[in-house]
Formats: structure tokens, sequence, C-alpha cells
């Protein structure tokens, strides 16, 4: 004697068992679940088809412009975002410089006029 139908509320004997799914089901609900499955197949066809049409018209110089003009973006903001920071160490380190210099010079016109200026005084 055959099995139930697999599906609760039905009271009919099965006919087949399903290989997809290991069921046994009447031939009511095998039409049922042959459609559900034959519904998800086309869903997925049209997934495949979907993303076969968008490699299909993908152009690969494009995505690497983009690429590269993200990229550049990113860049261009890092030195917006840095820029006053570094401008302002540099600043620093002309203005440290110049005040030696001018130490400097007021030494060595101190020694001018002084006129002692010995090789020590002038490379130390």
């Amino acid at each position: 004697m055959p099995p139930p139908c697999a599906m609760e509320t039905c009271k009919c004997k099965s006919r087949v068992l399903c290989h997809c799914c290991n069921k046994n089901l009447c031939s009511d609900h095998l039409k049922e679940h042959d459609d559900l499955i034959n519904s998800q197949v086309n869903s997925l066809v049209d997934e495949i088809n979907t993303l076969d049409n968008q490699l299909s018209v993908l152009n690969v110089d494009e995505v690497i412009g983009k690429c590269r003009h993200d990229c550049h973006m990113v860049l261009d903001r890092f030195y917006e975002e840095n820029c006053q920071e570094l401008q302002q160490c540099c600043i620093q380190q002309v203005n440290h410089k110049r005040k030696k210099i001018h130490q400097l010079k007021l030494k060595i016109n101190e020694l001018i006029q002084e006129q002692e200026v010995t090789n020590d005084d002038i490379f130390h």
C-alpha cells in the first residue's frame, strides 16, 4: 500500500516520490509542487539572465576609470584636510630658521664692530 501524500491536509495516497525533495505526493500535489519548483527555477533563470546582461554591458575601462577618479578624490580630500596643518608646520620651520639666521647676523655684526673676529667665532 502506498504511503499517504506528504501534504499535511491531504488524505490521498501518494502516487510518486519527488526526487528533488524526497517527498511522497499525490498527483494533485505533485502538480502544485512541480509548478512551485518551476516558478523558483524561472525566477533563478531571470536573475541569471539579469546578471549575464549586466556583465555583457560592463565596461572595464569605465570601472577602472571610476576607481581612479574615486582614488583621486580621496587623495584630494586628504590633501585638503591636512594642507593647513602642513603649511603651519612649514611656516614654523621657516620662522625658526629665520630666527637662527637673524641671531647669526647680529652676532657677526657685533663681532665686526668689535673687530675681534676669530675662526672660532665664525665656525661655532
